[in-house]
């Protein structure tokens, strides 16, 4: 963190405190100052330097920070356009149980051609599904897609509705004409299955210290600690626009 010293320079005197608790590696306090030079909040707007910080934190092992620098540099945003090294942050922070992770991770793969100048839709397939179990809501629309083209993936209908069906169920309409429109191509007995399929299916657990920030506020006589848990965030889980 002390090679940022220089970069810290013009940020507001009302934040000294966080800036010696960001210099002496409180991952809270990294955070905070990564987010509030990535929204503008309280100082002029620098997405180098919150891409610095976030990535600061990523090194460490810190999700939440993982999936922030992988956005970074899938967009460009304070770094130059890295898509491997998109894929290499939202892989490491998809591999701890971040669900957001996961699906941006699998658009990466479907809409980005490989070696080969094809899309990997079998990588795609593999995130999107893990992405749905944790109930991401676009990751279940696009893997009731893969299934229904058969694309990364056997083609099956059955579980093309169920997954369809699933991202209805959290209100998507879209989802919910494409479900309809499998189910008039499945035999009744397949339709039974699917709807049986739909019914049973319960999201996973999403792991809070893994999927969301540390709170906004906490007191310096407790900094956040990263070779341990994060303290959940107060913002709930939500899922990413579809972008695949």
């Amino acid at each position: 963190m002390n090679s940022l010293q220089a970069e810290f320079g013009n940020l507001p005197p009302a934040l000294a405190k966080v800036k010696l608790a960001a210099l002496d590696g409180d991952g809270a306090s990294i955070w905070d100052l990564a987010t509030r030079e990535a929204d503008g909040r309280g100082m002029p707007r620098d997405l180098s330097i919150a891409a610095k910080l976030f990535e600061k934190l990523a090194a460490a092992g810190y999700a939440p920070a993982q999936y922030k620098v992988a956005g970074h540099y899938e967009k460009g945003s304070g770094v130059v356009r890295d898509l491997d090294k998109a894929k290499l942050w939202y892989g490491r922070a998809a591999e701890q149980g971040h669900a957001r992770s996961m699906h941006n991770l699998a658009v990466l793969y479907a809409e980005n051609p490989a070696a080969n100048g094809k899309p990997d839709f079998a990588s795609a397939a593999s995130w999107f599904r893990q992405g749905a179990e944790f109930g991401v809501r676009d990751s279940q629309y696009n893997l009731g897609v893969l299934y229904a083209r058969g694309l990364g993936l056997t083609q099956d209908l059955i579980q093309s509705y169920a997954w369809f069906s699933a991202a209805a169920s959290q209100g998507d309409d879209d989802a919910g004409k494409k479900r309809d429109d499998v189910a008039n191509k499945l035999s009744p007995a397949d339709l039974a299955s699917a709807k049986s399929l739909a019914a049973n299916f319960k999201p996973r657990k999403i792991d809070a210290a893994v999927n969301e920030p540390p709170a906004p506020k906490m007191p310096a006589s407790a900094p956040m600690s990263l070779l341990g848990a994060p303290m959940p965030g107060a913002v709930p889980f939500t899922a990413p626009p579809r972008r695949s």
